[in-house]
């Protein structure tokens, strides 16, 4: 079983880029993961990823917290169980949050969402791999990482959430998923209406 629960701040445009970009760094983690090239939603991509943060005036974050009971834990004893009841998780989660995003991006005009991985063309692999189009280029936007950007400092810093990974290959207390709005004016964040699975 998990709860799932949503957090949201925001913070100047200027001041997050400054202080949580290193395209260098993250560019290459992204080259050392199997999806790099591979999806329209990671690197390379063909504008240049620290143009496509300029010009936007606040930040608004959101952290997605999926929280697993001690029970579901304690019963999770081989890594495909951990990597199945994560995958479960983090999908009813995505359910929640990208109608919600997309709509947050419809109301502000001129805004940039970063989310993540690509949820729309599964189970069938990115149109990428076989040098075709985005097949959804209306809903796909790239995550945080992709283009630059520090999750980990930016959830702890931003919204007050330190990242949990799995270090002993057991399912971890929680998984938080980092998404954001680069919009060209303040606006009140908000969180989606329902909070947990």
């Amino acid at each position: 079983m998990h709860h799932i629960t949503h957090h949201v701040a925001t913070i100047d445009a200027a001041r997050y880029v400054e202080q949580y970009r290193n395209v260098p760094r993250f560019l290459a983690f992204c080259k050392q993961c199997n999806n790099y090239g591979r999806m329209w939603c990671c690197p390379p991509f063909d504008d240049d990823v620290e143009r496509l943060t300029d010009g936007y005036e606040q930040v608004t974050v959101w952290g997605t917290v999926i929280t697993f009971d001690q029970a579901t834990r304690q019963a999770c004893n081989s890594d495909a169980q951990r990597r199945q009841l994560s995958s479960q998780a983090i999908d009813d989660a995505w359910r929640q949050m990208l109608p919600f995003l997309h709509a947050q991006e419809a109301a502000h005009p001129g805004s940039r969402l970063f989310v993540g991985l690509c949820h729309y063309c599964r189970p069938c692999q990115c149109s990428r791999v076989d040098g075709k189009p985005c097949r959804h280029p209306e809903l796909m936007r790239p995550s945080l990482e992709a283009v630059g950007f520090d999750v980990s400092a930016t959830a702890r810093d931003v919204l007050g959430i330190e990242l949990q990974w799995s270090t002993d290959g057991r399912l971890p207390q929680r998984i938080t998923l980092v998404t954001a709005l680069f919009t060209l004016e303040p606006i009140k964040p908000s969180i989606p209406t329902k909070n947990s699975e």
